[in-house]
């Protein structure tokens, strides 16, 4: 077979353009530091890539999650420990005014704490975050409970605040980040203990009193059990935080191994080959200016 000038030539040029985009290929690596430019460069990489990015989002996303259910969490254990210190106290007025020593003048002065105590309850119980009230379940826009009367009137209304809303916070598992309203205040006799306290003290009524002390103290365990609840509900969403700060880190190398360059190779890669083309459009241009009498010499 006869080897003419125009194959050597059309051979060279192939070989050269393979080099100059080798060179150029590397030279995109470096510069943009991403294994491939376009999904079709690399279909396998480019998928684990895009799927790795949708993953890491929803993590993001649940990370958000649960730190709006950490804060709303953190607002009820707060709320739960005021009302605690506000049952502590009216138990011992309550006590206090149990006592052969306490008179008629004494527990009327009682009663206006008490009142204020019952109030400040109330007030609890209608927390707000963000323009919401935090107990307010359902109906997060409507006022939980009203305070009306003073003394022997003393008395509250209710919306009757229930309802939760549960909170993703990783792929299948959900929080309740609060409970509601009627779960704090109603469930557990808080406002109407406090309530009862204070009229029995208005009226000087001491069977009415001994009854409101064991409700309080009623109210006080029911509260109690939920700061426990608030408490293991605060460790879920702790863990919860963990394994996605875990699983973010591995989703996150992985999208790094499938779409970064390792820099250092592939600026070794990049000298080489560059040095190769060189050499390669050196020799090149040394044969294609041969003629044949430099063959016959």
């Amino acid at each position: 077979m006869r080897i003419t000038n125009n194959i050597v030539l059309r051979n060279v040029t192939t070989g050269l353009a393979a080099n100059r985009d080798a060179v150029l290929k590397l030279q995109q690596e470096v510069s943009s530091g991403l294994k491939f430019q376009s999904a079709s460069d690399d279909p396998t990489a480019a998928d684990q890539v895009m799927g790795s990015s949708s993953g890491l989002a929803a993590i993001d996303q649940y990370k958000r999650n649960i730190d709006a259910a950490k804060s709303r969490n953190s607002m009820e254990d707060s709320s739960l420990s005021q009302v605690t210190d506000l049952l502590a106290r009216a138990k011992e007025i309550m006590v206090g005014q149990s006592t052969s020593t306490a008179t008629a003048a004494s527990r009327q002065v009682a009663s206006k704490e008490m009142e204020q105590l019952f109030n400040q309850a109330v007030a609890v119980g209608n927390t707000q975050l963000s323009g919401s009230y935090v107990f307010g379940g359902d109906a997060a826009s409507t006022t939980p409970f009203i305070s009306t009367g003073t003394g022997a009137t003393l008395d509250f209304t209710t919306s009757n605040p229930t309802g939760a809303h549960a909170i993703s916070v990783a792929a299948g598992q959900t929080v309740i980040p609060t409970h509601d309203g009627k779960q704090i205040f109603l469930d557990t006799n808080v406002l109407t203990s406090l309530r009862d306290a204070s009229r029995a003290l208005a009226t000087n009524d001491t069977v009415a009193g001994t009854a409101s002390l064991n409700t309080l103290d009623g109210a006080f365990q029911k509260v109690q059990e939920l700061l426990g609840e608030t408490g293991a509900r605060t460790n879920t969403l702790d863990i919860a935080a963990q394994n996605l700060t875990a699983l973010k880190t591995n989703l996150t190398a992985f999208r790094s191994n499938a779409q970064d360059v390792d820099i250092e190779a592939a600026v070794t890669a990049l000298v080489t080959k560059q040095t190769a083309y060189q050499a390669a459009m050196m020799s090149t241009s040394k044969i294609l200016g041969m003629s044949l009498a430099d063959y016959l010499k």
